[in-house]
């Protein structure tokens, strides 16, 4: 089995960036713009910042700023938010030394290793790979945390035993309403969101990360043929949330520099075949955990975010804004200009910001979910009111 079919790809990005201050400048401003030397455009005058609970109940009803080419959605809900904070990660190391827990996780036996190699060269530690076609299950695990796993329809996919024919429903749970929606599966009709529960005790229980919880936000149903016969799967992208806010899943942007990332998204990829039929799991890029979090008092209150995100955006085309996010993005940070992002114990900063979600685009990947096909995104750092974007 390939497994650049396994381990979803990263779509290369351009980002833009503005650095911009005001008169009360807070000390986490200044502490993270000391990292990029000296900029004197300043914008924004009239930032403003609130306190978490005022942020909580933020209205979009209450903003007031003329827009140029941008719409906005009809309303925020922020209320989920507990606190914010800024937060140091790494990635997992030596992972491959505890692999039972995998094994026994997937059902998967040691006698399927078909592979156990140390890449030296670019110092991404250790891959151990197991594959059994009579048993139709296929395992790789990486130092830095990665897991995949292969079963059931999905392997007789990737095996080209099935040939995916549709994807005829796609629910994204910020919006839709999955109440008493059915799906065909092996069993029998099966209700969508008790497989949907189902999956999130599962990865809560299994793939326990302190602090933090997942929850499934985008559902699809797929069709397959199986040697004649019709049948459905469900796929699911489970987000990770930390005190109210979602680490970053719509975008990736890839530097110049070998494979170095600027940021990535962090997710996971499930398939089930029947209720607890999983057939499918990919954490994407590897298992992070949290170091410290530095709670933050107040961060840039929405209006000040909108007004940020439209002096940036106001020369490109229009912009239909979807979803106002509140979340994490992750930026790798990098030992040497070799280095590999994900690389076993690399570091990471988790920055809170505004998410500005455009829906453009449909996904393009026939058995895992990529919310990066789906949509653009335009980032305000809360902290610092920096903008990024994916936005050609």
């Amino acid at each position: 089995m390939k497994r650049d079919k396994i381990k979803m790809p990263i779509l290369l990005l351009s980002l833009i960036c503005l650095f911009c201050g005001c008169q009360e400048t807070p000390r986490e401003v200044t502490d993270r713009m000391g990292h990029y030397g000296e900029n004197r455009q300043m914008a924004s005058k009239e930032r403003k910042y609130c306190t978490i609970d005022e942020l909580k109940k933020a209205k979009l009803s209450e903003v007031d700023v003329e827009l140029d080419n941008i719409n906005l959605p009809i309303d925020v809900d922020f209320s989920d938010v507990e606190s914010i904070a800024l937060l140091k990660l790494s990635f997992e190391e030596n992972y491959t030394k505890q692999r039972e827990e995998a094994l026994e996780l997937f059902g998967v036996e040691e006698t399927f290793l078909v592979s156990d190699t140390l890449d030296t060269e670019r110092n991404m530690g250790r891959t151990v790979i197991y594959d059994s076609p009579a048993h139709a299950k296929y395992l790789a695990v990486e130092d830095n945390g990665f897991v995949s796993f292969v079963g059931g329809l999905t392997y007789d996919y990737i095996n080209d035993k099935a040939k995916y024919q549709d994807t005829p429903e796609k629910y994204d749970l910020d919006i839709d309403d999955i109440s008493g929606k059915m799906v065909e599966l092996k069993e029998g009709d099966t209700e969508i969101a008790a497989v949907r529960e189902s999956a999130e005790q599962w990865l809560n229980d299994n793939m326990p990360m302190e602090g933090c919880e997942y929850r499934i936000s985008d559902v699809y149903v797929r069709e397959l043929d199986c040697s004649g016969e019709q049948r459905k799967q469900l796929s699911f992208y489970a987000e990770i949330w930390c005190q109210g806010l979602r680490f970053n899943s719509y975008a990736s942007k890839m530097s110049g520099v070998g494979s170095q990332v600027d940021f990535f998204t962090q997710g996971i990829n499930l398939n089930y075949d029947g209720m607890d039929a999983l057939s499918f799991f990919s954490n994407k890029v590897g298992q992070i955990h949290i170091d410290s979090m530095e709670e933050v008092d107040e961060v840039i209150d929405l209006q000040s975010a909108i007004r940020r995100m439209n002096e940036e955006m106001s020369g490109f085309r229009e912009l239909n804004i979807s979803k106002i996010l509140p979340m994490y993005v992750l930026y790798p940070i990098y030992e040497t200009d070799e280095e590999l992002y994900g690389a076993p114990g690399q570091k990471l900063e988790g920055r809170p910001v505004y998410a500005f979600i455009i829906k453009e685009g449909v996904d393009d990947m026939e058995f895992g979910i990529n919310k990066g096909n789906a949509a653009k995104v335009i980032f305000v750092d809360m902290v610092t009111g920096e903008v990024t974007t994916d936005i050609g």
